[in-house]
């Protein structure tokens, strides 16, 4: 597997899709929110981010690294409650990707 790469200081764009089978479903409250932690395991975003919906169980959020941000694998992490009926009632859902940042870009 590959992951995806990044120059330090760029923005660039996570979307997630939420389904339930194949149909795209929106969680609870259509809120989906995203945590992105660094190589050494802190967050990057420290305030609670929601991503923007784009339409049924889609999300996008733009994340932009800083030259004191360190190179290597990030996580995002995104989350959602989904309502899941029964006595499970309402349960979070995640939904990761990777990506690396390794390249410094040059002034």
């Amino acid at each position: 597997m590959s992951l995806t790469e990044y120059e330090r200081l760029s923005t660039w764009k996570t979307t997630v899709t939420w389904t339930s089978g194949s149909t795209a479903v929106d969680p609870s409250g259509n809120m989906s929110f995203i945590d992105v932690y660094k190589p050494d395991g802190t967050l990057l975003i420290t305030t609670p981010a929601s991503g923007e919906r784009d339409g049924v169980g889609v999300f996008h959020y733009y994340i932009s690294t800083a030259s004191t941000d360190p190179l290597g694998i990030y996580i995002i992490d995104w989350h959602a409650l989904f309502d899941y009926g029964g006595n499970f009632g309402y349960m979070p859902l995640h939904d990761k990707e990777c990506v690396i940042i390794e390249k410094v870009v040059q002034s």
